[in-house]
């Protein structure tokens, strides 16, 4: 099963390098993996700021649930990158048999900081709210990313409802997951903003909210 979902995928990413706007018309799922996996891509989870954020969800076919959940983040700097183009970083948790959950949100273009922050909090909550639909074991829940997407995994499962950022969406207040994995995401996002490792994209992103 990984040789061949392996193949279907690079040459998914091979397709989509080649072709960006063939990209956002033409589905990223092909025959081999529709035999071993349910997939329901682009569901709308949140609309803000008239642009709505959408997941795919991949559930296994042929493995009883309900079943552990990955729910994984994008990288790109909080101003780049796709759930599309992040698609291989998801065939471990395929071979394994995870229901994945690949998250999309709004990138520094359409929506500076908090924005991201807000939207992966409303995908966990909505991870949450329909789970029985799609047969996710709520105890067994990961949340993980890379890069941007790493930084995003940790405010996603370690903040608080104290902190108000996803009051607008629907689902349960009490977001526990069982894990997190932070794939080289920053965890000193002051360091970023100011002296030798200052990054443009993070001061454009971040640098607007109060100290």
């Amino acid at each position: 099963m990984l040789r061949r979902l392996a193949f279907v995928l690079v040459a998914i990413a091979i397709a989509i390098a080649a072709s960006p706007a063939r990209a956002q018309t033409t589905p990223v799922w092909a025959s081999t993996l529709l035999n071993d996996y349910r997939v329901t891509p682009n569901i709308t989870y949140l609309t803000a700021n008239n642009f709505e954020a959408k997941l795919d969800v991949y559930v296994p076919r042929n493995i009883a649930g309900p079943h552990p959940t990955v729910m994984f983040i994008h990288g790109g700097g909080w101003v780049g990158g796709s759930k599309e183009g992040s698609i291989l970083s998801l065939l471990p948790y395929f071979e394994m048999g995870f229901a994945v959950v690949n998250v999309e949100y709004r990138l520094g273009r359409v929506s500076l900081a908090p924005a991201a922050v807000e939207d992966c909090r409303c995908a966990l909550r909505w991870v949450i709210q329909h789970a029985k639909e799609h047969n996710f074991d709520t105890s067994k829940i990961v949340v993980t990313g890379s890069s941007a997407g790493g930084h995003l995994a940790l405010t996603t499962g370690m903040l608080t409802p104290a902190a108000g950022l996803d009051r607008q969406c629907p689902g349960p207040d009490d977001l526990k997951v069982a894990a997190i994995v932070n794939w080289y995401g920053i965890t000193d996002v002051v360091d970023l903003l100011d002296g030798p490792n200052q990054k443009s994209y993070a001061v454009g992103w971040l640098g607007s909210l109060p100290n």
